[in-house]
């Protein structure tokens, strides 16, 4: 995706310009924007939610946008189409209507034109006339990229389609343009070929899935419902990640601090990422792939403790240069991972003055039960310099 914002004939006006490639035809893209139960799926300018979409995609006709804002304040987009060509032009009006000032203002001007790359690809080209001035064309940029990143998940295949993961894997996909710039930039493009050719496979080898059930860690990489990517860290027995077969493994989910960040991004975007890493024997594993959420006894019993599960299929598996990897030498397993000793007490932290009105009745009634003391802050900041949360 690349922008840029340029000045208009009247020098006064702004116009922003997103150039996106979608894996999807042109004739899908198209309906996405012009289907109200498409568009209540992508086109939300922040964190809240469209409530429903009225729209009439003919020249002349309109369309109403009714949304709501995190903290429930509501907001509105509107306007008319003035040019439909059907599968490849829409030009529209373009109005705001809520709490955000900066997208407040005279009506403006939404071109979008596809252009298909083949039968299963297009590129989308964004124009967005007649801003203010550079302050609102920023933040109409950043407002698009977080839709057309929506829009682009919500045009892949459900994770359990074949579709979503071919046959061979994402290989040949595996670098954009942005990665090939910076390759020709550095004169790696043959180095990166070769590793894509000999290092990167679609299933699990005999050495990944030894590797994986060593480990007592992984880092858990998902996309939120703004775009933003967020890393977590998972960690339990040796071997608590379990690969089911050469195309799959299984994460548990133990009680946490019930944002349930992970988990949540993950059902609503199941594309995922996790990096594997020894620190006593410098080594890493990276593997990309489809999660989806498991809270069936059945999938559960093997999982001691853990609430739900992420059941990854793998699209992408890879070792990493260890090069920068610090020695690191492992003390203890954590007291708190199932079948350890202090594995059924409740978090230290739910225990702080400032939160333990707030924690789950489960949680509560043991910190009752047990008679256990509310901690201040104060002492809980000691605790944890001590090491003894």
């Amino acid at each position: 995706m690349t922008g840029t914002g340029a000045s208009g004939a009247d020098g006064g006006s702004v116009a922003l310009v997103l150039v996106r490639r979608l894996n999807a035809p042109a004739g899908l893209i198209f309906s996405a924007w012009t289907e109200p139960k498409w568009l209540v799926r992508w086109l939300v300018p922040g964190a809240g939610a469209l409530r429903e979409a009225v729209i009439d995609p003919r020249p002349g006709g309109a369309y109403r946008l009714d949304g709501v804002d995190p903290d429930g304040t509501a907001y509105q987009l509107s306007g008319s189409y003035i040019e439909i060509v059907p599968e490849r032009r829409i030009v529209a009006s373009w109005c705001y209507e809520g709490a955000a000032a900066g997208l407040r203002g005279p009506p403006t001007r939404v071109e979008v034109d596809l252009r298909p790359l083949g039968a299963d690809a297009c590129e989308l080209t964004l124009t967005h006339g007649e801003l203010s001035g550079e302050e609102a064309a920023s933040l109409h940029r950043n407002v698009w990229t977080i839709c057309l990143d929506r829009l682009a998940w919500s045009l892949a295949p459900a994770p359990d389609e074949s579709a979503f993961r071919p046959k061979l894997g994402a290989l040949a996909e595996l670098y954009g343009d942005q990665h090939r710039l910076l390759q020709d930039a550095f004169d790696s493009r043959r180095l990166a070929n070769r590793l894509r050719k000999v290092a990167v496979t679609s299933t699990l080898t005999p050495d990944h899935k030894a590797f994986i059930a060593a480990q007592d860690m992984v880092f858990l990489s998902t996309i939120d419902h703004r775009g933003f990517p967020t890393c977590s860290y998972k960690g339990g027995a040796p071997g608590f990640v379990r690969v089911l077969d050469d195309e799959t493994l299984a994460l548990p989910s133990y009680d946490g601090n019930g944002m349930y960040l992970s988990a949540g991004n993950a059902a609503a975007n199941a594309k995922v990422g996790l990096l594997f890493i020894d620190f006593e024997r410098p080594h890493r594993l990276r593997i990309h792939g489809s999660a989806r959420l498991a809270r069936d006894e059945a999938e559960l019993a093997v999982f001691p403790g853990a609430e739900l599960a992420l059941v990854v299929k793998v699209y992408e598996a890879f070792v990493n240069c260890p090069r920068y990897v610090h020695r690191y030498r492992r003390l203890e397993t954590s007291p708190f991972v199932p079948g350890e000793a202090r594995a059924g007490e409740v978090a230290p932290w739910k225990n702080l003055d400032i939160v333990r009105d707030d924690i789950p009745a489960r949680d509560r009634r043991r910190l009752d039960e047990a008679g256990t003391a509310p901690l201040t802050r104060e002492e809980y900041l000691a605790r944890l310099k001590q090491g003894k949360t």
